[in-house]
């Protein structure tokens, strides 16, 4: 059984947001600006190292003209 508080039990994520970036020729910096966030939480999106809100995943995937489930890959 997994401890709710145990950080390393946490749902660990991969992301396609840089194959994306890349695709529209977006900088993390631009992206950030789109989607109103610090270029410092596209970088921590692109690592695996934030799951983002609902709305900021839905912000993200249209501003790259996708679908959450195309960019945000979750694992067990």
């Amino acid at each position: 059984m997994k401890d709710i508080g145990d950080i390393s039990s946490a749902v660990k994520m991969k992301t396609r947001i840089k194959e994306y970036r890349a695709k529209y020729n977006l900088t993390q910096e631009k992206l950030a600006e789109m989607v109103g966030v610090r270029r410092e939480t596209i970088i921590f999106l692109e690592q695996g190292k934030y799951n983002p809100s609902l709305r900021l995943a839905h912000n993200v995937a249209t501003a790259l003209k996708t679908t959450i489930d195309r960019i945000f890959i979750f694992n067990d």
